[in-house]
């Protein structure tokens, strides 16, 4: 009787963890704020992309990609690691590979 709950955890994690990857982070507004005047502050010109852009695309290399600032970082620990690009007058937060994780609103 031992086996069915190993299968039972061992679905969990091949079905389950896969999923979990795939979720997008979720910005919350106040960090979304902070980082849209970081753009504004800073005047970034928005890169021109004729493209469609949504999370899990990756963005072309040519792309500027700016540190996420470390008061959004503190607030916000998920995107340490992370970095944005400021495309077509929206913000977007990339991985290390360049691949959207999440869209600023």
């Amino acid at each position: 009787m031992r086996v069915l709950p190993a299968i039972f955890i061992a679905a969990s994690l091949a079905f389950g963890a896969p999923l979990a990857l795939a979720d997008e982070l979720v910005i919350a507004p106040e960090v979304g704020v902070k980082i849209q005047n970081d753009v504004k502050v800073k005047k970034y010109k928005s890169y021109k992309y004729n493209g469609d852009l949504a999370v899990g695309v990756v963005v072309p290399g040519d792309v500027e990609y700016y540190d996420v600032p470390e008061d959004v970082v503190v607030a916000t620990p998920v995107l340490k690691g992370h970095r944005y690009a400021y495309i077509n007058d929206h913000v977007y937060i990339v991985d290390s590979k360049h691949r959207i994780v999440a869209i600023v609103e």
